[in-house]
């Protein structure tokens, strides 16, 4: 067992705040349903998030005007063929996307973060885990939009 000495408790009701259209993501779910070590600090998660929202907005810009042109003034206003009483969809896809492409850019950051090296550790460091996460965030977007998404692999 190791002590990291950073303590940041997470207040459930801290959400990142996005553009008008997207939903806003509530910080200690993120952290939570993605298992985060506590060695993330509260900034450096919601930079993350912030980061990642700009990309998939990004990805999104050209989806977003459409939508919003057939009347739609958020993500959640958007018609799903067939919507689950739960709720949107698409809220739940974009969260994804926002929260995968964050916990990516997180991944990169724990090898940098203060720990003994034998705690080090490979499978969470290791690229291919990061850019596992990269490529579940593009299939969300991919999935927002109704786009199918292949994947090739070098063997």
């Amino acid at each position: 067992m190791s002590f990291t000495g950073f303590s940041d408790q997470i207040d459930d009701t801290t959400v990142i705040k996005n553009a008008s259209f997207w939903p806003e993501i509530n910080l200690a779910a993120f952290q939570e349903e993605y298992r985060l070590p506590a060695e993330f600090r509260e900034k450096m998660l919601i930079d993350r998030i912030k980061l990642a929202m700009v990309w998939a907005n990004g990805e999104l810009t050209d989806w977003k005007a459409a939508k919003t042109a057939a009347g739609a003034a958020t993500l959640e206003q958007v018609q799903v063929e067939d919507a689950p009483a739960w709720g949107s969809p698409l809220v739940l896809l974009y969260t994804r996307a926002v929260s995968c492409r964050a916990k990516a850019l997180l991944l990169g950051d724990y090898a940098t973060m203060l720990r003994k090296s034998d705690a080090q550790s490979d499978a969470m460091e290791s690229e291919e885990t990061a850019a596992r996460w990269y490529r579940l965030a593009s299939d969300a977007v991919n999935d927002i939009q109704g786009k199918t998404s292949i994947h090739a692999e070098a063997l």
